[in-house]
């Protein structure tokens, strides 16, 4: 390989590795599942009930445990 190849090469991986990572980035943002509430707003309130349960309070009074 000359050096001319070798640059090539270390410039199309750096541009491969960049391009997956922002894919993933991308696609973690788009599959996101943060939608607790059924109007899609975030919740107004929220309570630890211990060992992972936690209840969330809407703005429209909906109770919702996770």
């Amino acid at each position: 390989m000359t050096t001319r190849q070798r640059h090539r090469f270390y410039i199309l991986l750096a541009v491969l590795v960049g391009a997956l990572f922002t894919g993933g980035i991308v696609v973690g943002f788009v599959q996101r599942n943060d939608k607790l509430c059924r109007d899609g707003r975030p919740p107004k309130a929220q309570q630890d009930l211990g060992l992972g349960q936690i209840k969330y309070l809407c703005h429209d009074g909906q109770i919702v445990q996770k």
